[in-house]
């Protein structure tokens, strides 16, 4: 990864890191190359030394050897992690021992840290459910009720919703949301019950909240969409612009999350989203199913290659669509590429390329990661 692609880590809290796939890489297999990268950085950046290694703490807790956990094991975890990061505490443990493993050997990768992650949240999701029932945001809905004004689209078209900051809401066919007639206070609030495409308008004084179903997902001006019917096992949220955050009403720290201005929680960027499982309790953060250009039509490469190195390939189709695109430098530097990948989808243009040069590449945590094994001279 360049130097100037680390600079969106800045804006990174420590679950942020968690998720990470490149993070989570250099942590749990690192090489020469990323030792360097993450050293150097920390070393311009200071000030995100401790989340960083607060947040590579939780990634060793969380390693596991085998795809399952048990609940015992993941009290276990919980209670260690706990107690390294909470000052006072002393915890003597052994010294950290890594096993560097090759790039494209790393399949397992998916399976045992995302996981394992994945289950650490369900734990403390279920946990908080039984020891204190439902969150009192949906409480307080039931007590604020008659203040709030509820819109139910009955009919087959969308249906547009104007809000009192200026925010538009397009709610979908069988779909209801409930909102303040004037939002007052420090934050703007609003309850889905279906489906709806919120364009909100920018206000950092003020984020905005959308409550569904489990769901609180918080912005500060951007659009998305939400699907979060009652009948449905999944609730998912998909960013079109901007950047959300998104966690569940059960999280230990949802209040903290709700009462600052700072994006917490899971971050998604444009083109990615999350399921959330609701009888499982578990998020999974992807790309949304057909990506999108983001940036301006005059900004737009043309997308026509020739005999160009791969890597500049994937950095201008990266740019593009917003999203991080992940592979080794040193296996792929002298793996050239001629095409014309103008009309296809994203998903179309990588299987060209990764055909091209021998590679593959899949979807985690709303990145791509190429594996590959060079190119033959």
């Amino acid at each position: 990864m360049h130097e100037a692609d680390m600079n969106h880590y800045k804006k990174y809290g420590i679950e942020d890191l968690v998720w990470d796939t490149f993070f989570r890489q250099w942590v749990l297999s690192p090489t020469r190359e990323t030792d360097i990268v993450w050293k150097q950085w920390q070393a311009e950046n200071p000030e995100m030394v401790a989340n960083i290694n607060k947040a590579r703490e939780v990634v060793l807790s969380l390693r596991v050897a085998e795809p399952e956990i048990s609940t015992a094991e993941i009290s276990k975890i919980v209670k260690e992690t706990i107690a390294k990061t909470t000052p006072g505490n002393a915890v003597t443990s052994e010294p950290e021992v890594y096993t560097i493993v090759p790039f494209h050997k790393k399949f397992w990768f998916k399976i045992a840290a995302s996981l394992t992650i994945v289950m650490f949240f369900a734990w403390l999701a279920k946990s908080r459910l039984t020891e204190h029932g439902l969150s009192g945001v949906k409480e307080n809905l039931t007590a604020d009720h008659g203040l709030l004004i509820e819109k139910i689209n009955s009919g087959k078209a969308p249906l547009l919703v104007r809000l009192d900051d200026g925010s538009q809401v397009t709610l979908a066919p069988e779909s209801r949301i409930r909102y303040a007639r004037k939002f007052v206070g420090s934050k703007r609030e609003v309850f889905l019950t279906g489906e709806a495409f919120f364009d909100i308008h920018k206000d950092p004084s003020r984020p905005f909240f959308v409550y569904a179903n489990e769901l609180v997902t918080k912005v500060l001006g951007t659009s998305f969409t939400i699907k979060a019917y009652k009948t449905s096992k999944e609730v998912t949220v998909e960013v079109k612009t901007g950047r959300v955050s998104v966690f569940t009403q059960l999280d230990p720290d949802a209040k903290e999350k709700i009462s600052n201005h700072e994006l917490e929680g899971v971050v998604l960027s444009p083109n990615q989203k999350i399921i959330y499982a609701r009888d499982q309790i578990r998020m999974v953060k992807t790309l949304v199913e057909k990506p999108e250009i983001i940036i301006s039509k005059a900004k737009t490469p043309q997308f026509i290659f020739e005999d160009m190195p791969v890597s500049e390939v994937f950095d201008s189709i990266g740019k593009a669509y917003g999203i991080d695109i992940l592979y080794d430098e040193e296996l792929l530097k002298d793996c050239p590429l001629t095409a014309i990948l103008e009309n296809q989808t994203l998903h179309e243009k990588l299987t060209i390329i990764c055909k091209a040069i021998e590679a593959n590449y899949e979807i985690l945590d709303g990145q791509i990661v190429v594996h590959g094994k060079g190119c033959k001279n």
